[in-house]
């Protein structure tokens, strides 16, 4: 009887240490599977956060509901223009943008403040912004870059001779920038008509991401350079005031043109050219616009406003849109003018500067 009690107490402690184990067995498989659990639904958050509303692929932009009545009048509007190819559409736009010949260039860059402002808070996907001052003379104030620094500074930010570039802007810079690509030789270039805010009233998506492209060669060919069809110096201008086969157009505001103007000078506001989506209006309402200031085309027309931006606009209207066969942009201004000391008019009194 003394034996079989121990003989016992060894068989429950045995039992109770198999207990145990199963146990702390089941305890660690439990503390895996709450692990996997959390590694599991943390992934499925994170997914679920790193989703972003901006499209990925064309097929998502396809899944884009667009009203076709939009769609239409936007392609009617612009093939009736003289140079349709000036001009893309935020819905064409739309269909090629993930295409790797587009090049999207952002030019809402007049300086680094207005940059820092506006391409950080949202742009185009996959758009690039270029700063005004880089394609800025380095010598004379104000004024377009010569060819070589231009082809480098595009070279640089990714755009190669078979890009097919889309501008888009907000104050006249994209219609600078391509009448200068224009006017050293490059043609495959356009507008995007009613830049961001129209891409965004469409409802299309925008990024605050930087969209940096790889560098790539870029060069004018420049024996296909329009720069004496396209650009008045200060000589021509001078022959061209008082001259009945030139008129001379000033895109300013109409207080800045009563208080001071190049000599003869006919006021076509660079706004007057636009609808309230900052879209361009049609070519027939553009064509009244013009005519209803004697802006004819049988004439010269040489094209002026402060610095070359907003002119830059009314040029583009002019020459692109209407197809008036001879328009230049007097790239000096009115700040080479003055400060040059050439006669201005007023409406206040006639001064010598």
């Amino acid at each position: 009887m003394f034996l079989r009690e121990p003989i016992m107490e060894v068989q429950r402690s045995d039992k109770r240490k198999g207990l145990i184990a199963v146990k702390g067995i089941f305890t660690v498989v439990l503390i895996i599977l709450i692990i996997i659990g959390t590694f599991v639904l943390g992934g499925c958050n994170r997914k679920k956060q790193s989703v972003v509303t901006i499209p990925t692929t064309p097929a998502q932009v396809e899944e884009k509901k667009e009203d076709p009545a939009f769609r239409l009048a936007a392609t009617e509007k612009i093939s009736g223009y003289a140079h349709p190819e000036a001009l893309i559409s935020v819905y064409d736009l739309n269909q090629k943008i993930y295409d790797p010949g587009t090049f999207i260039l952002d030019t809402r860059g007049r300086s680094y403040a207005v940059f820092q402002s506006s391409y950080p808070q949202g742009h185009i996907p996959g758009a690039v912004p270029i700063l005004h001052e880089h394609y800025s003379h380095p010598t004379y104030t104000g004024r377009i870059a010569p060819p070589l620094q231009l082809q480098n500074l595009l070279g640089g930010l990714g755009v190669s001779n078979d890009s097919a570039i889309v501008l888009y802007g907000n104050d006249g810079l994209q219609a600078r920038l391509y009448w200068a690509l224009k006017m050293y030789g490059y043609d495959n270039v356009k507008i995007l008509d009613g830049g961001l805010d129209k891409w965004k009233e469409a409802g299309y998506d925008i990024t605050p991401a930087n969209s940096p492209r790889r560098p790539e060669t870029f060069e004018f060919d420049l024996d296909k350079s329009k720069t004496e069809q396209m650009l008045a110096s200060m000589t021509e201008v001078k022959a061209a005031v008082g001259s009945g086969n030139y008129i001379i157009v000033d895109a300013r505001y109409k207080d800045d043109y009563s208080y001071r103007r190049i000599p003869g000078s006919v006021n076509l506001y660079y706004a007057e050219l636009l609808n309230s989506d900052q879209t361009f209006k049609p070519a027939q309402d553009l064509k009244a616009l013009a005519e209803g200031k004697n802006i004819v085309k049988n004439k010269n027309i040489i094209v002026y406003c402060d610095s070359g931006v907003s002119s830059s606009l009314v040029w583009f209207a002019l020459s692109e849109l209407l197809g008036y066969p001879s328009v230049k942009l007097y790239d000096g201004a009115l700040y080479e003018w003055v400060k040059q000391g050439c006669t201005t008019d007023s409406n206040l009194n006639k001064t010598s500067q």
